[in-house]
């Protein structure tokens, strides 16, 4: 593998032994891939983040690379936390759970990481661009940054976004390659001319991820002007239910402005076409149940956006939600302190409902509040809860979301009582 002489020295350890470390694991992995180089890169983001799934072992890496001296050479992000940040007690969080993620964050901190502990670092600062390599983790903002903005990385692994962070560097191999980019499979739209409703983004990304697992899909016939947040649903189901992490959106993606450029001279492997009858049955399959009570209603998986809150408030129009259902809602600090500046904040605990900071449903001891029945409007959390959270699961639209939170029961489009 092929080093230049700044690699080289810090290989040799000349920036310290964390560095050495670190350059240490990127070689070997680079050669475990077929990598010819490293490759330098402007940011990372972290996923070995949250105690619930690093365990003892991921917090005893992070910090025994801040205890050899650790600094972060590239803005580093971090990814959310495995508890609120604000009130862990008030969620039922247990100290020896908390105390280990304390140790986490103390780590981060000590090694120059930037706090915004969100799923969302493009919308908090850590926004690459077109063409720009990084180094990220989460797997719905990999999937964002390589399909919206047509920036790359791929959905690197744990330990080694640590190292891009603390070197500056990933071994050069999958998508940060212009080979390896471009569409296989064309996908045609077939919705009768119309656009998506915000619902089905999520509903669309979670089939295109169980059909295309780790193939690079051309997305053709998208109607409408989605928003980012209507993106942002999309790419996380599809990065969750599938391995991909890059979906070409003719007229969308930077580097689809065409069917035929989305492909770049390559066959056309094989056609899928959606229809409203494939999207009905992919929504069927996102719920473990469809009828009865509701313990939780949890959305911002990924992390809610300012006006993804807004709606909420305005939904609720001042109502409560039933006494034996909890609403939550996840976002990180920078949003929730507009929130608050807007109002927001304070209409949703007028109204009931509880925001969640800088953590998520998926990666929180959520199960010590025996919830038997979550409801979400999140393709990624619908896929990850009946494991992560040990509770049914019903996906639905937002509207459906807060109207079920009030009723306490599951309501469908139409006021229908189920």
């Amino acid at each position: 593998m092929y080093l230049t002489d700044e690699e080289k020295a810090m290989l040799d350890g000349n920036e310290g032994e964390a560095v050495k470390l670190a350059m240490e694991i990127l070689v070997t992995a680079g050669e475990s891939l077929g990598a010819q180089r490293l490759i330098p890169v402007s940011s990372a983001h972290i996923v070995l983040a949250m105690y619930k799934s690093i365990y003892d072992a991921g917090v005893e890496v992070c910090e025994k690379f801040a205890a050899l001296g650790g600094k972060f050479k590239i803005p580093t992000t971090l990814d959310p936390c495995g508890m609120d940040t604000e009130n862990w007690e008030e969620f039922k969080t247990p100290h020896e759970y908390a105390s280990k993620q304390i140790r986490v964050m103390k780590a981060y901190k000590e090694m120059g990481a930037i706090p915004v502990w969100t799923c969302t670092p493009y919308f908090t600062g850590n926004l690459p661009r077109f063409g720009e390599h990084v180094a990220w983790t989460e797997s719905s903002a990999v999937a964002f940054i390589n399909s919206v903005l047509g920036a790359r990385s791929n959905r690197e692994t744990a330990v080694l976004d640590i190292c891009a962070g603390l070197t500056g560097r990933v071994p050069e191999h999958g998508l940060h390659l212009d080979e390896n980019r471009k569409g296989e499979v064309l996908i045609h739209l077939q919705l009768g001319n119309r656009a998506l409703a915000s619902w089905e983004y999520p509903v669309l990304g979670y089939y295109l991820g169980k059909t295309l697992g780790s193939q690079i899909g051309v997305v053709e016939g998208m109607k409408g002007h989605p928003s980012n947040d209507d993106l942002k649903a999309m790419m996380a189901a599809a990065a969750a239910s599938g391995s991909l992490a890059l979906i070409h959106i003719v007229g969308i993606t930077p580097e689809a402005p065409t069917t035929k450029i989305a492909f770049g001279g390559r066959p056309i492997s094989s056609e899928l076409e959606v229809t409203e009858d494939i999207l009905a049955k992919t929504r069927e399959e996102m719920c473990t149940k469809d009828t009865g009570n509701i313990d939780l209603v949890a959305v911002g998986c990924p992390h809610y956006s300012i006006g993804e809150i807004e709606r909420v408030v305005r939904l609720l129009h001042g109502r409560r939600i039933h006494p034996n259902t909890e609403f939550w809602v996840y976002t990180n600090k920078n949003t929730a302190v507009m929130a608050e500046r807007m109002g927001f904040r304070q209409a949703l605990k007028e109204s009931g409902v509880r925001l969640v900071l800088e953590t998520c449903m998926l990666i929180s001891p959520i199960e010590t509040w025996g919830f038997k029945t979550i409801m979400t409007d999140s393709g990624k959390c619908a896929y990850y809860a009946p494991m992560q959270c040990k509770a049914d699961v019903i996906f639905g639209s937002i509207e459906e979301c807060v109207e079920s939170a009030v009723s306490g029961r599951l309501l469908r489009e139409g006021g229908k009582r189920l």
